[in-house]
């Protein structure tokens, strides 16, 4: 799962969630249980389950000018 071996490597991983449509950053994750925890953009801690999270990670499209 490389999401959580970002945010535990101290990168930043963005996440949203299908059903709420809430984004934010994983905080932690938990392997045992399935779930990242999450802190949203209005400040709030949510715990989701990391298969119905969608990666927010967008490629570079082109190089910098």
């Amino acid at each position: 799962m490389s999401l959580c071996s970002a945010a535990t490597a101290g990168n930043d991983a963005f996440v949203r969630h299908p059903i709420t449509g809430e984004e934010g950053m994983i905080d932690s994750c938990s392997l045992k249980t399935n779930h990242f925890v999450v802190k949203t953009a209005a400040g709030r801690t949510r715990v989701w389950d990391y298969r119905e999270c969608t990666d927010l990670e967008r490629p570079k499209l082109g190089p910098m000018s």
